[in-house]
């Protein structure tokens, strides 16, 4: 899936940095940037925020990510994505912080942490419903235009916001946001409030939206915390005795069947259901470019695998079947 406005052409799966430098040690996370580089991987996605929710560890994953950048021969093969704009930590319901000097300051601070002139994808991390689509279009097209970064994309956004933005900026002859980035796996989210304020999991709407129009998705959590991952496939096939391993949030009738699905499927293949997962979304009628999230470098690779995997329409509609 081609980026606007960004030359190199991006991995089919990203890398998300999220517990890097904070749940994630330095060690371990060089390790899994080692794994995913040396896999193919090329898509980087980090954020302002990443890292301030433990007490002194704000802009962890920024930080770490500028000094792994620093030691790699050419930073010219990597694609960097960073957000902002979110609301504080301490007010995660609040809306975004979408005014051009939030936006400015974020961007600098972000830029500074991460070592680097320039990004090539910044996200709108919330949305401001109280701000018309036109200014923030108008905020992020000046920001463009200082030089920072080279296209845009909005996070967490309602489907008609984005359609919204996408006929100002058309109208007015401005740039227009080039992506979606909201949480999407194999396995439905299935509570009606999400984990923190603000997150956005994708929905029955947000789906044929994305499909109508083949606007580029995003996909975080798209391992669902883990719930198709080695230890979710034996309790599974254990019987599903006692609460789900990793995944918990993820846990519904509808889940479990979808996690035995890939299983069957993966035993085909020979690969692991976590991996079938993964190729799942990647099969998508939109564009999506699924998130993964690890402290573990062999697992990263695992995950990367996925890309190569092929699918028969019939295993695709058997893993999602309702």
């Amino acid at each position: 899936m081609l980026i606007p406005g960004i030359a190199l052409t991006p991995s089919r799966i990203c890398l998300g940095t999220a517990s890097f430098g904070a749940e994630v040690s330095e060690e371990a996370s060089f390790a899994v940037l080692d794994a995913y580089a040396g896999a193919g991987g090329n898509y980087l996605d980090t954020a302002h925020i990443y890292g301030a929710w433990i007490p002194g560890r704000d802009g962890a994953s920024e930080r770490l990510l500028g000094r792994w950048l620093r030691t790699q021969p050419s930073r010219g093969r990597f694609i960097v994505a960073t957000k902002g704009g979110c609301p504080p930590m301490s007010d995660l319901s609040a809306p975004g912080r979408c005014g051009y000097e939030e936006l400015r300051r974020d961007l600098h601070e972000s830029l500074e942490r991460l070592q680097l002139d320039s990004v090539d994808l910044y996200w709108l991390h919330r949305d401001n419903e109280q701000m018309s689509v036109g200014a923030i279009v108008d905020s992020m097209t000046r920001l463009l235009e200082e030089g920072h970064f080279r296209t845009y994309g909005f996070s967490n956004w309602q489907p008609s916001r984005i359609q919204a933005a996408l006929d100002y900026a058309r109208a007015q002859h401005l740039p227009a946001p080039v992506a979606s980035q909201i949480g999407y796996a194999c396995a439905r989210y299935p509570r009606p409030e999400p984990p923190l304020p603000g997150m956005r999991y994708a929905n029955a709407e947000d789906l044929a939206w994305h499909r109508a129009g083949g606007f580029p998705l995003v996909a975080y959590t798209a391992q669902a915390g883990g719930w198709f991952g080695a230890a979710n496939v034996d309790w599974a096939q254990g019987g599903f005795c006692g609460d789900a391993p990793h995944g918990a949030l993820f846990d519904s009738a509808e889940n479990r069947r979808r996690l035995l699905a890939c299983i069957g499927v993966a035993e085909a293949h020979s690969c692991s259901a976590s991996q079938i997962a993964l190729a799942w979304l990647l099969r998508r009628p939109n564009p999506v470019t699924p998130i993964i999230g690890t402290g573990n470098a062999a697992r990263a690779t695992e995950a990367m695998g996925a890309a190569g995997l092929m699918l028969t329409q019939e295993e695709l509609d058997h893993v999602a079947r309702e």
